[in-house]
């Protein structure tokens, strides 16, 4: 399917049936794959928009116009809205802590919680735009140039600096002890976290990796060769190819078949389960709660 705003489709989240899709002019949509409906256009950026999470029930943006933004995934609503400081490349987020890459070479991490308009830590190592953030509850990883910086949580002391790639790196994934990053210089490469170790260089993909992910024993990469590739984790092994060429299935059809494999982050809401009929398609501003302006600052405002 094409994005709803015919605009370039920048990033991309996916929970169960649901996707979270960023796109440049300000694009921000929350779709039902099982129907290719609309079920939410979350308006509020007014440029394009480089990274987009799900976390439980919100949905977490970051874009060009400076700003982190949090949405409830069942109203669409705006419920927080951060000035980063800089254009931000990259957002992650573990429990009431968000994390931003920006354009001015820094990580700034907030406390939603709070409601803190500050940064809780502003972190200065980088020398380039930082691409790329993860965190969990032992680490937070960025990359920037072509290094891969990673930090101790909850105290964000840089703990080691690990040194591979050979161009700019786009993309980190983080679980467990392993890290995962993609680099413009067309490999992904497999981390041990604790140690900063080379466990593995992945090779197949002709062009800069824009995406990673690590999920159990398996890592899924994108690039811009217009592939998606799936590695096994512990041996670096190439199990599976897609360039848009194979037969697609329903997501129907792929719960059915390897229901194990589905990884879902919390309750699908009852609206996403409905017929198309029932499901809401124009694009319509998300609404925005009177009730809750009073909550406001300079450079965050809970909505």
């Amino acid at each position: 399917m094409k994005t709803p705003n015919n605009k370039e489709a920048n990033t991309v989240a996916v929970q169960g049936n649901l996707a979270a899709v960023g796109t440049d002019a300000g694009g921000l949509f929350l779709i039902d794959l099982a129907t290719a409906s609309v079920l939410h256009a979350l308006q509020g950026h007014t440029v394009a928009v480089q990274s987009v999470i799900f976390d439980g029930n919100e949905i977490i943006s970051g874009s060009e116009d400076k700003t982190v933004r949090v949405w409830d995934k069942i109203s669409g609503r705006e419920t927080l809205r951060i000035d980063a400081g800089a254009r931000v490349w990259s957002v992650a987020a573990h429990e009431n802590l968000l994390v931003a890459g920006l354009k001015d070479k820094t990580v700034r991490i907030f406390d939603r919680a709070s409601g803190r308009c500050r940064p809780r830590h502003d972190l200065v190592e980088a020398t380039e735009d930082v691409y790329a953030v993860a965190i969990d509850a032992q680490r937070m990883v960025s990359g920037s140039g072509n290094k891969v910086r990673v930090y101790a949580v909850p105290s964000f002391q840089l703990v080691r600096v690990i040194e591979g790639h050979t161009r700019w790196v786009n993309s980190v994934a983080l679980e467990g002890d392993r890290i995962v990053s993609g680099s413009a210089d067309n490999t992904v490469r497999l981390w041990d976290a604790r140690s900063g170790a080379l466990l593995h260089v992945l090779q197949g993909h002709s062009d800069f990796v824009n995406s990673v992910s690590l999920v159990g024993s398996e890592i899924v990469t994108g690039s811009w060769d217009r592939s998606v590739r799936i590695w096994e984790a512990d041996t670096g092994a190439s199990t599976r190819v897609l360039d848009g060429t194979e037969a697609v299935r329903s997501i129907e059809e792929e719960v059915l078949a390897s229901p194990a494999e589905v990884k879902t982050e919390g309750a699908i809401d009852e609206e996403v389960l409905a017929s198309p009929a029932e499901v809401e398609t124009d694009l319509k501003p998300a609404r925005i709660d009177e009730d809750l302006h009073a909550k406001l600052c300079p450079t965050c405002s809970i909505l």
